[in-house]
């Protein structure tokens, strides 16, 4: 039988991504909710019935105690507690990929005819077995594939293939673990020659440092505030704690692009400034533990690689780059949504191309009469949450002409080793539009520096203007910003925008691209409450670094940052 359609699926930590290819045609990300990033959450109503994704995160907030944020950390367990229902740890993982399934079966007509499920390399046979169990309720005629395999197919499709013989590292930096592996190019595909993981090293320990750091402030103002953002004991206080972890994640995904940001505190109702080499002075022994796996895999190995590929979102973090090419003297390669490398590489991989798994049944586990299920408790900051970055419309800039206040470039207060990018395939848009972006968004937060008397003034606002980005390359963006406000030298400034622009726009390399269609509107400039200086709204878009994940949507330029949620 000729094969239909392939689907390509990478069952993460915090996060499921599927792709899917049909016979002939270019691969295509699948959508839950809008967004290529499923949360791989799973929740327990008191029914029994299992919710995935974003339903499970929002019914989380009212039942945390029947919550699973990360099911694929359970593998190890027979069973898990979820409130008062004790679950099959593969019921737990079929529950997301049947998800995965219907989304399938919804955009072709009908279920393709085979899945590839990719799994960590390092896993031997009882676990890949579990997976296995699980894949088969709901998937047809699936198999296993090792990640790193995976991905090497997907950055053979993307940049220069290695040659045969050749070999590279693929590092793996994801939300909740972090995997080295070796691969080398055989001549009908990829191998595995070695493979370090680290179970308790991904983006939320990177969150998890950041909120430390922000407590050994917090709990000099107010012990019992933070022990409430901390260790809450009530449903508003989980929800609170939820939102600083939110707030963290997407301040260390803006300081891939900026030189600092701010954190809102939850219930103290303040921000706190992070800087860039505050960040990457946090991150740095986390950073260390994965170089150190890494030396690990290449010397199991016995390989110098020829190639590093980047891999997971956490892999964006500037710092990351800059290690691995002053460690192992090879400059990283990163493509442009790193998150989707693995799904993408398992539909182009061909059945004879690299190991295909086929696991045996699973071990029977330890007897575990008489002793409790494990019971999930609820743990916000670990929540599969996902970020992103916009560019472009994030604030208008005022006109060279304007005298007493004129956007200028922040200089960078560090120098990072920046990846080689390469474009991820987007088939089903217009070209140059990354998939992530197209929907509405609205701002609710942004910051922007510009010069006073020749000194820098920081303006800030939240909620505001709403961006819409089309699949055809058109944004759209309507300006009902609040007014962003700012202190210098006893004076209040305020800048007040409003309008409406269209702008052509395209992506490339991790960076966004637009051209001014038109544009009706103006902006205004007062000092303590009297109008200092405005005129008709002007757009000069310059490139900005973006990032996009799920639904929230990050910009960061030299002298500005805004942060987005996607409007559903």
């Amino acid at each position: 039988m000729t094969r239909r359609a392939r689907l390509g699926i990478d069952f993460g930590t915090a996060h499921t991504v599927a792709v899917l290819r049909r016979s002939g045609r270019e691969p295509r990300l699948l959508l839950f909710d809008g967004s290529p990033l499923l949360p791989s959450a799973v929740h327990a109503g008191p029914d029994g019935r299992l919710l995935t994704g974003r339903d499970a995160q929002h019914a989380g907030l009212t039942a945390p105690g029947a919550f699973e944020p990360h099911p694929k950390r359970c593998v190890d367990d027979r069973t898990v507690l979820l409130g008062d229902h004790e679950i099959a740890v593969s019921d737990l993982i079929a529950a997301v990929l049947r998800r995965v399934a219907d989304e399938a079966a919804q955009a072709l007509g009908e279920p393709p005819d085979e899945a590839v499920l990719t799994y960590p390399a390092a896993w031997a046979n009882t676990r890949r077995g579990t997976l296995l169990t699980a894949a088969s309720e709901v998937l047809p005629n699936v198999r296993l594939l090792p990640e790193p395999v995976a991905a090497a197919h997907h950055f053979a499709e993307a940049t220069a293939t290695l040659a045969p013989g050749e070999s590279a590292l693929v590092y793996d930096f994801g939300a909740g673990t972090f995997d080295a592996s070796v691969v080398r190019r055989t001549p009908t595909g990829y191998e595995v020659l070695a493979s370090e993981g680290l179970p308790d090293c991904g983006g939320l320990d990177v969150d998890a440092a950041i909120i430390a750091n922000l407590g050994t402030v917090a709990i000099g103002q107010d012990a019992t505030l933070w022990a409430r953002l901390t260790s809450p004991e009530t449903t508003s206080d989980q929800r609170y704690r939820r939102q600083l972890w939110d707030n963290v994640r997407t301040a260390k995904e803006v300081l891939s692009r900026a030189t600092s940001t701010y954190v809102h505190l939850p219930l103290f109702d303040r921000d706190e400034v992070l800087g860039r080499e505050q960040f990457e002075a946090l991150v740095a022994p986390i950073v260390e533990r994965t170089l150190t796996a890494c030396r690990a895999a290449l010397r199991t190995a016995d390989v110098s690689p020829t190639a590093i590929y980047l891999t997971g979102g956490s892999s964006r973090i500037p710092a990351v780059a800059t290690a691995l090419h002053q460690r192992f003297d090879v400059v990283p390669t990163l493509v442009d949504q790193p998150e989707i490398a693995v799904a993408e590489g398992a539909v182009t991989a061909d059945e004879s191309a690299g190991p295909v798994a086929s696991p045996a049944p699973p071990t029977p586990p330890a007897d575990r009469s008489g002793r409790p299920a494990r019971r999930r408790l609820a743990v916000f900051g670990a929540a599969a949450v996902v970020l992103s970055v916009l560019a472009v419309a994030g604030l208008a800039r005022i006109g060279d002409d304007d005298r007493d206040a004129k956007a200028a470039p922040t200089p960078s207060a560090s120098t990072s080793i920046r990846p080689v990018t390469a474009n991820s395939p987007t088939p089903s848009y217009a070209p140059g539009v990354d998939p992530c972006l197209v929907g509405s968004w609205r701002r609710v937060q942004a910051t922007v520096t510009v010069k006073i008397d020749g000194v820098d003034v920081v303006l800030r606002g939240t909620a505001g203007r709403t961006l819409k980005y089309g699949p055809d390359g058109v944004l759209t963006v309507t300006y009902d910003d609040p007014p962003l406000r700012g202190t210098y030298r006893g004076n209040e400034w305020v800048y007040r925008l409003s309008g409406r622009s269209t702008l052509r726009y395209r992506t490339a390399n991790g960076t966004l691209f637009g051209t001014t269609q038109s544009v009706n509107g103006r902006w205004s400039l007062y000092r303590d409450g009297v109008y200092n200086n405005g005129g008709a709204l002007q757009l000069n878009p310059e490139p900005d670094r973006y990032a996009c994940i799920g639904d929230t949507l990050t910009s960061g330029g030299d002298f500005y940052s805004d942060e987005f949620v996607r409007v559903r």
